[in-house]
């Protein structure tokens, strides 16, 4: 079984290639957008005691979290250690440690904010931490050294010899669980597959609108959409939402198997483009790091030449 399996899922050790290097960007400034957007919404008070934030207080109380209760001194460090983390992985300097850094906060974060797309963007990170050669394409030596914006981009200049090595082969397997289990959840449940929750979803996204300042809101749908979507007879716009229901559940099933055959993938991508678009457009705050995030991974299901051809094709 040991000697089928190089090659039956050919990975060549831990140099990270042109593809991963990519993604290490892309999942860059995911992180670099929810960062910005977090400190804006205040999260940098968001272990104040003096006075005491809501956030520590639900938190203090909260019998179902695992707690690690900072100092509000030892958050803040914590706060601006992970910003230049990031700042370092987009860079492609030190980029296992800022990876570890990342990775270490998203997990404390999920403690008190118990968000999937927290989850996901640590996650993600972790492949980065056993990665090498990370800054080999895309970084900000690379730009030093690059002659032209040409050469920079150009993913032939980072291309080595082998096949993926095995922490992006974990990434499209972690991408395969984020799907599959997504696709299988909704599919068992009853009330996601009546279309109940999306009218449910919508019809309190539509009261809140009104109560909540321009800059908090999260739903920008226009009046026609909110009567026939949202506001109408609830079991009347849950059939409505029953085909869209349906359709995420089998798209969700399908976007890996596509995305991991070079024949099928430009499908995959455009289908996943579109796909992570639409879920955008119902939280766009929250969800534009996931959904960035998301799509990004997709250049990792590709062979490395299949890379190289793809983005040298754009240049």
């Amino acid at each position: 079984m040991r000697d089928l399996l190089p090659t039956a899922f050919p990975v060549h050790g831990t140099a990270a290639g042109p593809a991963l290097c990519c993604f290490r960007l892309i999942l860059a400034v995911a992180l670099l957008w929810k960062i910005t957007a977090d400190h804006v919404y205040g999260m940098a008070r968001f272990f104040d005691l003096h006075p005491k934030s809501l956030v520590r207080w639900r938190y203090e109380r909260d019998d179902m979290a695992v707690k690690v209760l900072l100092s509000p001194t030892a958050f803040k460090v914590f706060y601006v250690v992970r910003a230049v983390a990031v700042l370092c992985l987009l860079a492609g300097v030190l980029t296992p440690l800022a990876a570890g850094v990342v990775a270490a906060w998203c997990m404390f974060e999920f403690t008190f904010d118990r968000k999937f797309n927290i989850l996901f963007l640590g996650m993600m990170c972790v492949p980065f931490v056993f990665a090498s050669g990370t800054d080999a394409y895309l970084s900000l030596q690379t730009l030093l050294d690059a002659p032209s914006l040409t050469a920079f981009l150009d993913p032939a200049r980072a291309a080595g010899p082998g096949g993926p090595s095995w922490p992006q082969a974990v990434a499209v397997v972690l991408m395969f669980q984020v799907y599959w289990s997504s696709a299988w959840f909704k599919a068992a449940s009853r009330q996601f597959t009546s279309g109940d929750t999306l009218q449910k979803m919508f019809e309190q996204l539509a009261s809140l609108r009104d109560e909540l300042p321009p800059g908090r809101r999260e739903y920008y749908f226009p009046d026609w959409f909110t009567r026939r979507f949202a506001t109408a007879d609830p079991s009347l716009v849950a059939r409505r939402w029953l085909l869209p229901s349906l359709a995420t559940i089998a798209v969700e099933a399908a976007l890996p198997l596509l995305l991991i055959f070079p024949a099928t993938w430009p499908a995959g991508a455009l289908l996943g483009l579109l796909t992570h678009a639409a879920f955008t457009t119902l939280l766009p705050k929250r969800l534009v790091p996931f959904g960035l995030a998301s799509v990004g991974t997709y250049v990792l299901f590709l062979p490395q030449h299949a890379f190289v051809t793809l983005i040298g094709g754009l240049l």
